[in-house]
């Protein structure tokens, strides 16, 4: 790599640092309120990349071809005006310390690739290295928390709380004679989140679970996939249910909302991880 390469005023401001690149990781608790009152607590990760960075890599994306991690970034990135480029990396419930640790592996992930995409341009233009990379706080302290709907602020909960019964709502997984299944839909590569297919998705959840007899517990939609609760009878094969949904949304919106590849679980709830690898096993 050359050495011998300048930055320009306006290089340096968009670069954001006064001598090196800045860029900025935040996990942060997002708190959904439902009404008068509050729904769920969620962990959001997110990363915001310097203008001059980010473009610089895309650029010279090449180099980073096997790094699947800086490919991904640069392809799902929006740029944000002042704000640069901002990329999601991941979200979960809050329910629990495993959701925890997940959010903050996540965090640590997206910060060791600015770091990667930092020293490429630290190299490249000869600039000072900071002896400080790499150096990652815990803005929750590894702790478990509760939303407290007294004091109406989330606190931290002793690790009883956090036991299989708490999570699944019933033992067994069984309520209603109907046996409980948890659904990760992965999203189409070119699907968009707006109202309209947030109306066609609801409305054939109501139809398909009409039709099979079953109740839904509980519906969430992520950045990247749809996740169902739903009971089942007995005698109803899962994927009957699931496909004939996904089939009905695809059809109604004569394009792709949903991939063919899903995740069923009856045992117990997916965690964080488990979703995060089998997004990550889906073809491209």
């Amino acid at each position: 790599m050359s050495k011998n390469k300048k930055l320009t005023k306006e290089d340096c401001e968009r670069m954001w640092g006064e001598d090196q690149p800045y860029s900025q990781v935040r996990l942060c608790e997002e708190v959904r309120i439902l009404g008068d009152g509050v729904s769920r607590v969620f962990l959001v990760v997110e990363a915001e990349i310097n203008p001059f960075t980010f473009e610089y890599i895309l650029e010279y994306r090449e180099k980073f071809k096997d790094d699947q991690a800086i490919q991904q970034l640069l392809d799902h990135a929006d740029y944000r005006d002042k704000h640069g480029y901002i990329v999601y990396a991941g979200e979960t419930e809050l329910r629990g310390k495993e959701s925890v640790d997940f959010a903050q592996e996540q965090a640590s992930a997206a910060v060791q690739t600015l770091i990667k995409m930092h020293a490429f341009i630290i190299d490249e233009f000869g600039l000072e290295k900071n002896s400080g990379f790499g150096v990652v706080k815990d803005p929750l302290k590894n702790e478990n928390f509760i939303w407290n709907s007294l004091s109406g602020q989330i606190e931290p909960a002793d690790d009883e709380i956090w036991d299989e019964e708490t999570l699944v709502g019933s033992p067994a997984g069984i309520c209603n004679n109907k046996a409980r299944f948890y659904f990760v839909l992965p999203f189409g590569r070119d699907f968009e989140h707006k109202k309209e297919s947030a109306m066609l998705i609801i409305k054939n959840i109501k139809k398909t679970s009409a039709h099979f007899k079953a109740e839904i517990e509980e519906v969430e939609s992520f950045q990247e996939y749809f996740f169902m609760t739903v009971l089942l009878p007995f005698e109803i094969a899962p994927a009957d249910y699931i496909e004939t949904f996904l089939n009905k949304c695809n059809t109604m919106a004569k394009k792709i909302i949903f991939q063919k590849n899903y995740l069923i679980n009856n045992t117990k709830r997916p965690s964080p991880k488990e979703i995060m690898s089998f997004l990550g096993h889906l073809p491209r």
